[in-house]
């Protein structure tokens, strides 16, 4: 993966905290839990108290669209039938945490000052 590629896939906030999520649990989740831990890390709510409501928004937006742009990436495998996400041991990975490891903010740990759009 070349560094653009790579800013590119880390474009998006809620990329950020999937691969954020996904490095913290040795590498898999099941999209449930991404969905929870996404939509409270987004609202500022721990994910116990985060309305059902804005976790489905957020499983909706992974599925449909990063979580697909993270595995056509090769980052990510999907299993779609036990519904979880692993990240790959490869060469892209790497290459991805190197360029999110130059981001200001990496791991997302602060949302606050981005736009809607950004996310």
């Amino acid at each position: 993966m070349e560094k653009i590629e790579a800013f590119h896939v880390l474009a998006s906030a809620d990329r950020q905290l999937v691969l954020d999520e996904l490095a913290k649990r040795d590498g898999e989740a099941s999209i449930d839990e991404l969905s929870r831990q996404v939509a409270g890390r987004r609202h500022r709510i721990s994910p116990e108290a985060i309305s059902t409501t804005k976790t489905e928004r957020a499983r909706v937006r992974l599925i449909h669209t990063h979580l697909p742009r993270l595995a056509e990436t090769n980052v990510v495998d999907l299993n779609w039938e036990e519904k979880t996400v692993s990240l790959r041991d490869i060469e892209e990975t790497d290459r991805l945490f190197e360029a999110a490891d130059e981001l200001e903010n990496w791991p997302p740990d602060d949302l606050a000052g981005i736009s809607v759009s950004e996310l």
